[in-house]
């Protein structure tokens, strides 16, 4: 790998706000190959064959569409989503996999927890690609994680058969800012030599410093009277980890969250 194909990945971050300039069919079919390409589960033959590549994108550029997936997603909160020309939804599909199998006679069983653990490592890794040839070709990118907290209404607005349900959302297109490039964990927070490492007190604390810095100058930042900022201030946070599991990733939230995700499997029939 070139030193400038690195500086893709080092330089990656997420883009808010995007140019009104549409994506040329070429640039994007390189994104999709790319997305086709990654690495994916289901059995090697001599030079590959992918896979069973359990997977499905359903691209949107339509700008009405582009608005309803915005109010119906993030209530009009992300106009990110509307900015961006393409969005492109990747899904896990065991429904193709399902039928291929009885069309050629084998044995439609590809369903349960074990097949979707493998599906999952398959949808993000071509996510991820697609993020990799995007950067490389100019264009900004977002995750919208918020496509998997309506199953009902997702299911119905892209029309899904039953074994089809979508796991991330990626929008696409030409950066009109770009933000600072938030710190990350230092590598030895992350990295563990032979076995792990739990860190002491004061190492976790210093793992997280620069991210701490961040934090604090953002609130900083916040307005004076905005909602954001009194509700911070009237929790009695200070630090980002307060924030973190006190604000935004509360227990209540994940508890939410666990029983989205078990009405996304039972309405996909992924179980």
């Amino acid at each position: 790998m070139s030193e400038s194909s690195l500086d893709f990945l080092f330089d990656r971050r997420s883009i808010l706000h995007f140019k009104d300039e549409e994506i040329p069919q070429d640039v994007l079919n390189k994104v999709l190959v790319a997305a086709q390409r990654a690495s994916a589960p289901g059995g090697t033959l001599t030079g590959g064959y992918r896979g069973a590549q359990p997977i499905s994108i359903i691209v949107v550029k339509d700008k009405a569409r582009r608005a309803q997936l915005n109010e119906m997603l993030c209530e009009g909160r992300k106009v990110s989503i509307q900015e961006a020309p393409v969005s492109l939804i990747f899904c896990v599909d065991t429904h193709r996999l399902n039928r291929w199998a009885a069309v050629e006679g084998g044995e439609s069983h590809f369903s349960g927890m074990g097949v979707l653990w493998v599906s999952l490592r398959a949808v993000y890794t071509a996510a991820q690609n697609s993020v990799i040839a995007a950067e490389a070709m100019g264009l900004g990118s977002q995750y919208i994680q918020e496509i998997v907290w309506q199953p009902h209404t997702a299911l119905d607005f892209f029309e899904l058969p039953k074994q089809v349900m979508p796991v991330t959302m990626l929008i696409l297109g030409y950066p009109s800012e770009r933000p600072p490039l938030a710190p990350t964990l230092p590598l030895e927070a992350i990295v563990h030599e032979e076995t792990y490492h739990d860190p002491s007190d004061d190492d976790l604390i210093a793992y997280y410093a620069d991210k701490e810095v961040y934090f604090q100058n953002w609130v900083k930042n916040l307005p004076v009277d905005s909602k954001l900022r009194k509700h911070i201030e009237k929790k009695g946070v200070e630090t980002l980890a307060q924030f973190v599991s006190q604000v935004t990733y509360t227990e209540s939230f994940y508890r939410w969250r666990d029983d989205m995700i078990k009405i996304n499997l039972a309405v996909s029939e992924l179980e």
